[in-house]
């Protein structure tokens, strides 16, 4: 299992990978989840959850938008965190943790305990 270092503090990214983790929450539904998924979910753990102030938001055609999220997960996908998936048909991807990211979603759930994880598995199902 890959740790996350004794004493740092959560990235927002970690935050971002743990909700993307199905497996990691014990949560229900599909394995990825679309971009306006990811928002909304971001958006709640933002001004409702456990992680308040990950990210500012500006309304948008589909709800809440942050374009930091867009960075970030391009930069979990360019570490080898996350994986892209093109949608035929579609403008947008959707995205699915790797072992390499599972490994480290699975040492955030751990770090942030039960009542986060449990938080977030609700917000994500």
């Amino acid at each position: 299992m890959t740790e996350l270092p004794a004493g740092s503090a959560l990235d927002r990214s970690d935050w971002l990978l743990l909700l993307l983790d199905k497996a990691a929450l014990e949560a229900q539904g599909p394995e990825e989840l679309d971009p306006v998924r990811i928002q909304k979910g971001l958006f709640l753990l933002s001004q409702r959850g456990p992680a308040r102030g990950l990210y500012d938001f500006r309304a948008y055609d589909w709800g809440p938008f942050s374009s930091a999220i867009y960075a970030d997960l391009a930069s979990l996908t360019q570490r080898g965190y996350l994986s892209e998936e093109s949608m035929l048909g579609r403008t947008w991807s959707t995205y699915v943790v790797t072992a390499r990211g599972h490994e480290r979603a699975a040492a955030t759930a751990t770090r942030v305990g039960d009542g986060a994880t449990a938080w977030l598995r609700q917000t994500r199902e």
